[in-house]
């Protein structure tokens, strides 16, 4: 972890509206005249002729941003590279309906950008198996992509490495946002509730178990442990049963310490997980809503505060300010022994966001292009907003030390920046050079360096599944699979939460894996992390 080169960079974080609103004559670079501040110094010309390219680029449903060709470091993009652009932004929900019928019709966009889960672009399918989408390993190179070059050269390890498609080519371009981050969810405690009983920290689920009773107790208008058995992110099922050995995995399978591909849901700690959940919802101690709550609500839920244990991402910047972020501190995840709880490893890996359609005429432009928005100060005001912002968000350079720091002037409606949705490669040695890192990502780094120096965290993360190789074919068969799996545990977990398990429930749920295939799953996993060389 690097926590401390982090103090100094941090003293002057609190920006005043005296350096974000200055009246800055309008920047002039090659005989043209740039909206902002931002000088964009590694942007060059790639064409002089009329050259336009179409973007498709996939957006969260929750964002309303102006139109990409209204946003002046987008116009700003265009004069100085001499590209035109046609951008068709799609919504999340929208995204798959729309791919589908663009791959199927044949009228493709030259670029596509998606990224985040706002929507996703299968490369086994479209670029292995039916080549609509190039590979684009021959164009990342120093000449044609500088910056996205010599942040991946600057690593001690590629971070790249996880874009590789089952046969060796690379069909994207990444997306990296560093944070020296090795785990993603964390464990906390309502620190105002527990001084107030005089309660001292859980370390094993019975000390766990007796503090919300305490609380229920205590407090029997409130809920002592906030969770939604399918409620997703951090909030649900998987983020319990690493109290009980088994980590938070989004297959349902991990890598144990002797690099053995384990299948979950059969394990005896998961079986204990859901007997334990059982028998606080039995009690009173779980959110009365807990088998049927999403995410949403659940989140609603933490900003009224009134919970007393809950796992989650971090406290700040979540919109929790009036509620758990209040009077809630992180803790060590109690576990069954209280010897440490087993998490699942996080690896800060790109995950692919450009990619170029086989119909593109213009290929080498439009990999300088996208290597023209990674300049450092395009793709800070493509995702964080202007340089100097005199509403909504941005960003501005640090007086002290020359860093970018992330500022809020204002709330708006509409956005002015691409935001998350854009492309953006910023590794851990380029954030570190090139950015203060907020209060919140400080805070997250925090977490992580407690959870992993207190050996809670998995050495193999699950994240090395995604890196397989496997076919599109095989991938198409284990989706079904892994639906199927979806299905029968969130049934009988509800079930065996609500009704409680018994010897024969429990081997009824078991059995119900017996015609998935799950023998040739694991398998064929264990196969290709055997060949990963893993240490």
């Amino acid at each position: 972890m690097r926590r401390k080169m982090y103090a100094t960079a941090m003293t002057a974080m609190l920006v005043t509206g005296t350096l974000m609103g200055l009246a800055v004559p309008a920047a002039e670079r090659d005989g043209v005249t740039l909206h902002g501040d931002s000088t964009y110094d590694s942007i060059e010309k790639i064409t002089d002729e009329d050259l336009t390219l179409k973007i498709m680029l996939a957006i969260r449903d929750g964002d309303t941003i102006k139109a990409p060709e209204e946003l002046a470091a987008v116009q700003d993009l265009e004069a100085l590279t001499g590209i035109n652009l046609e951008w068709e932004v799609i919504k999340a929900s929208d995204w798959s309906m729309k791919t589908n019928l663009m791959f199927a019709s044949g009228e493709m966009p030259d670029i596509i950008i998606a990224v985040n889960g706002q929507g996703q672009i299968d490369y086994e399918e479209y670029g292995v198996s039916q080549e609509l989408v190039i590979p684009l390993d021959d164009y990342i190179t120093e000449e044609l992509m500088p910056n996205y070059y010599s942040r991946i050269q600057a690593e001690e390890s590629d971070p790249t490495i996880s874009l590789v498609a089952s046969d060796g080519k690379t069909y994207s371009i990444g997306y990296l946002v560093g944070q020296y981050i090795c785990e993603e969810g964390h464990y906390f405690i309502n620190r105002d509730w527990m001084n107030e009983l005089g309660l001292e920290d859980p370390t094993t689920i019975e000390e766990l178990t007796e503090v919300l009773r305490k609380f229920k107790e205590a407090y029997p208008d409130y809920v002592p442990y906030e969770m939604g058995l399918d409620a997703g992110a951090y909030y649900d099922l998987k983020y319990v049963l690493p109290m009980f050995g088994i980590p938070n995995s989004d297959k349902w399978l991990y890598i144990d310490e002797d690099k053995k591909v384990q299948f979950a849901p059969v394990q005896q700690g998961f079986r204990d997980c859901v007997e334990w959940l059982s028998e606080c919802y039995a009690e009173g101690l779980l959110d009365p809503e807990c088998l049927s709550q999403d995410g949403n609500t659940l989140q609603t839920k933490l900003s009224e505060g009134n919970v007393g244990f809950f796992t989650a991402w971090r406290l700040k910047a979540m919109g929790w300010d009036d509620g758990v972020a209040a009077n809630s501190e992180c803790i060590l995840p109690p576990s069954v022994d209280g010897k440490g709880a087993y998490m699942d490893r996080y690896l800060e890996l790109a995950r692919p966001c450009a990619f170029i359609t086989a119909t593109n005429e213009h290929v080498e432009e439009s990999i300088r292009l996208l290597d023209a928005m990674m300049d450092t100060e395009m793709q800070a005001d493509l995702y964080y907003g202007p340089q100097n912002p005199t509403e909504g968000t941005g960003w501005v350079y640090d007086e002290e030390n020359g860093k970018i720091n992330t500022v809020t002037v204002s709330d708006v409606t509409v956005k002015n920046q691409i935001d998350c949705n854009t492309q953006f490669f910023a590794p851990g040695d380029y954030i570190s050079e090139n950015y203060n890192l907020s209060e919140q990502r400080l805070e997250k780094i925090d977490y992580c360096q407690m959870y992993d120096e207190a050996g809670v965290i998995n050495t193999y993360s699950s994240q090395y599944f995604a890196m397989s190789g496997l076919t599109a074919d095989v991938l198409a068969d284990f989706s079904l699979i892994e639906t199927d799996i979806d299905n029968a545990v969130s049934e009988a977990v509800a079930d065996f939460v609500a009704h409680g398990v018994t010897d024969d429930s429990w081997d009824s749920f078991v059995s119900k894996f017996d015609g998935m295939n799950i023998d040739q799953y694991v398998s064929t996993y264990q196969e290709a992390i055997d060949g990963m060389d893993l240490e």
